[in-house]
C-alpha cells in the first residue's frame, strides 16, 4: 500500500494537484504544467536525503496509479514529526486515508521511536478532521494560516496514546 514515490507517480500527482478543490483543501498551489511533477518528485527525494521528510505514494489494490501521498515531515526536535496526506478525489470517503495514516503512525512510533506526531488541517476539510479524530489525535489549537488566511486546526498524538490505540487496531499490513 505504501512505497517510495517514483517517476510513474507524476501523472497521478498532477491530476490530484490540478483538482482545484483538493489543492485548496490541502493548502497547495495548483501547478501550471506537468513539469511541476518532476520538481515535486525531486523535492521529495531531496527532503528524504536531507532527513527532513519521508514521503510515500499510496497504492490501492486493482488501481494502477498511486491514489495519493502521505508524508512525515521532521521538526527541529528529532523526536517529533508532522503528518500530512492527500488522496485523489475518486478515493475520498473509502477509509484509505485512515488506513495509510495508521501504517505511517505505526512506523513513526514503533520504528522511528518518535514521541509525538502533529497534524494540521483546514477547518473546512471535514474529512481530514474526521480522520485525525478517528486516529486519536487531540485538538491543540485553532489558528489562521498567515500565508492564505485559511482557518485551520492543529492536532497532536503522543506516542503513549498512539501506540496503545494502534495496538488495538487489527489492520492489515502494507
Amino acid at each position: 500500500m505504501l512505497r517510495a514515490p517514483s517517476e510513474r507517480d507524476i501523472p497521478a500527482w498532477f491530476a490530484r494537484a490540478t483538482d482545484v478543490e483538493s489543492a485548496s483543501l490541502a493548502g497547495d498551489p495548483v501547478p501550471d504544467d506537468m513539469s511541476a511533477g518532476a520538481r515535486w518528485l525531486a523535492l521529495s527525494r531531496q527532503r528524504f536525503a536531507d532527513g527532513k521528510a519521508i514521503k510515500w505514494s499510496v497504492d490501492q489494490a486493482g488501481v494502477s496509479d498511486a491514489i495519493g501521498t502521505i508524508t512525515l515531515s521532521f521538526a527541529t526536535d528529532a523526536k517529533a514529526a508532522a503528518l500530512g496526506f492527500v488522496l485523489g478525489r475518486a478515493h475520498w470517503g473509502q477509509g484509505l486515508g485512515s488506513e495509510a495514516a495508521r501504517e505511517v503512525l505505526r512506523y513513526a512510533f514503533e520504528t522511528l521511536a518518535l514521541e509525538r506526531v502533529t497534524a494540521e488541517a483546514a477547518t473546512r476539510n471535514v474529512a481530514s478532521l474526521r480522520i485525525l479524530a478517528k486516529l486519536g489525535f487531540d485538538h491543540v489549537e485553532s489558528f489562521i494560516d498567515e500565508s492564505d488566511g485559511e482557518h485551520c486546526e492543529r492536532f497532536v498524538l503522543d506516542a503513549d496514546v498512539g501506540t496503545s490505540l494502534l495496538a488495538g487496531d487489527a489492520m492489515p499490513g502494507c
